[in-house]
């Protein structure tokens, strides 16, 4: 279902239009009057696609989203012109100041605010299906947990809320603990897989198959974070028994439905013409639509990551002389893949060569991408051949079917189950299998280096290294890199701080 297109002709101005002001005096965001509003299926519908809108736009998944997580790591450094706080970011000397880590927290709490509405104000609608309603409701409840889940995994302690704000006095929260955080995404997520429908292509919608993989998500977090000892995660009580969770919902997505698949060919897990229209490897994805009117409904991530030199050509599949050309356009440069990151894939790796452009054409020129130079090899999961100017249907991924397979493995050890999990990965990407013979740190930690080739650029690699407690093991002691701040987390930004007087430094 493509929803951007009318998303602001559904609900802004009918969300926006019920608050009633007796005075001049501006409101802060969020403080709304409900009460002609919820009323029937039609207000329901149009609420929660409100609450999506938000994932798409340039402030989270379109562009801000992959400044934060992708930054910090090993995998993208930044052009030379680009901002401060993009250099703060990459260079991690992170501050309460930083403009990228204020916006992230603005839109963050935006979609919870969303969230929450859904939630507490469409189990009231009257004459409206229960299925249609639990459905919504469930998609709510996924919503919110999702946003949870990125606030505490990039700053640890946040503020809970989980009501509608009627009045200005509810906006000053203290933080929670991270345990709190964790407690209400698990019982969002487990009340949003019991409320949705199975899972279906339903392009950009949740559903149980989603609420299942960001549980399996969620579960391995605070297992490998326990074992390994990751700040803040001393609450979880038994990491064995988080393995065994992930597993179990893992194995819900893998074993239990059939409209999310494994994709044998790695380009085709990128294209826009199979992965919105046909059953494939995007269990959730923030979806946009080249034909939008403004960014948000479509996406420009696509020119952060191309190369700016001019207009490219490059093959479908780069290992394959007889596959068709396709015309990529050309892009800002802004992200620049690191030479740690593109030197680091094994030999003969399909994933560095089918997923990472490094020659194009140009008027019959074959051009070269050089790693070390300022016009690098760019990755390709993110580009659009029948873009329209700028103008992108490239669905920015949160949750994909390989993603959750190497969740199963991780959480599985070397088992049957593992070793079968992770080498249909590796095997797709033309590598052996993995080692028989490792132990079950060793083969948890061969399953977080195959997801940082598999996922990369996706927003998974930061995450990854602070589970692990690997942060200074990989960036500092194997890569060189400094870590001054935000290593594990980064800090409250400086306006919350001033604005919310219950929350402490």
């Amino acid at each position: 279902m493509n929803y951007r297109n009318y998303i602001y002709s559904l609900l802004l101005v009918a969300i926006i239009g019920t608050s009633s002001c007796t005075k001049l005096d501006e409101k802060p965001y969020g403080l709304t009057n409900t009460g002609s509003f919820y009323k029937t299926a039609a207000d329901a519908k149009s609420a929660v696609i409100y609450a999506y809108s938000i994932l798409p736009e340039v402030g989270y998944y379109s562009r801000g989203y992959y400044i934060i997580t992708e930054l910090p790591t090993e995998n993208l450094s930044q052009k030379g012109d680009a901002g401060v706080s993009n250099f703060e970011l990459d260079q991690l000397r992170t501050t309460s100041t930083n403009s990228d880590l204020d916006n992230i927290w603005t839109y963050l709490y935006r979609g919870i605010s969303r969230a929450n509405a859904v939630i507490i104000n469409v189990p009231g609608i009257e004459n409206m299906s229960a299925t249609d309603k639990n459905q919504i409701v469930g998609e709510g409840h996924f919503l919110r947990a999702l946003h949870y889940f990125n606030l505490v995994r990039l700053f640890g302690e946040v503020p809970l809320r989980t009501e509608t704000l009627a009045d200005v006095s509810q906006i000053p929260a203290e933080k929670s603990p991270v345990s709190k955080v964790y407690d209400l995404i698990i019982s969002d997520l487990k009340s949003a897989e019991e409320l949705m429908l199975p899972a279906k292509n339903d392009e950009g919608r949740a559903n149980k198959a989603a609420a299942q993989a960001l549980l399996a998500k969620v579960y391995l977090q605070l297992a490998s974070a326990k074992t390994s000892s990751s700040p803040k995660y001393e609450f979880v009580a038994d990491a064995s028994a988080m393995y065994d969770q992930a597993k179990i919902y893992a194995g819900k997505v893998i074993n239990e439905q059939s409209n999310f698949v494994f994709t044998n060919n790695l380009p085709d897990i990128w294209n826009t013409e199979v992965y919105k229209k046909t059953a494939s490897e995007h269990i959730f994805d923030a979806a946009v639509d080249r034909t939008g009117e403004i960014e948000g409904n479509y996406s420009k991530l696509t020119n952060m990551f191309l190369a700016g030199d001019r207009p490219m050509t490059i093959l479908y599949d780069a290992n394959n002389p007889a596959s068709a050309s396709i015309n990529i356009g050309q892009g800002w440069g802004h992200f620049l893949t690191e030479a740690a990151h593109y030197n680091g894939y094994p030999t003969n790796d399909k994933r560095k060569s089918q997923l990472i452009v490094s020659t194009y054409v140009n008027d019959g020129k074959v051009y070269n991408l050089d790693i070390a130079s300022s016009s690098r090899p760019f990755s390709r999961k993110f580009i659009d051949p029948l873009r329209i100017g700028d103008k992108t249907s490239c669905n920015s991924p949160v949750i994909r079917y390989s993603d959750i397979l190497l969740v199963y493995a991780e959480a599985s050890g070397p088992t049957a189950d593992g070793y079968a999990a992770v080498n249909k990965v590796r095997s797709r990407a033309g590598l052996g299998i993995l080692n028989p013979a490792l132990g079950l740190q060793e083969f948890r930690d061969a399953v977080v280096l195959e997801r940082s080739w598999e996922l990369a650029f996706e927003g998974n690699r930061l995450f990854d290294l602070r589970r692990t407690n690997t942060m200074e093991k990989v960036l500092v002691q194997q890569y060189g890199k400094t870590i001054t701040s935000g290593a594990y987390f980064f800090p409250i930004p400086q306006r919350e701080l001033d604005t919310n007087p219950l929350m402490k430094p």
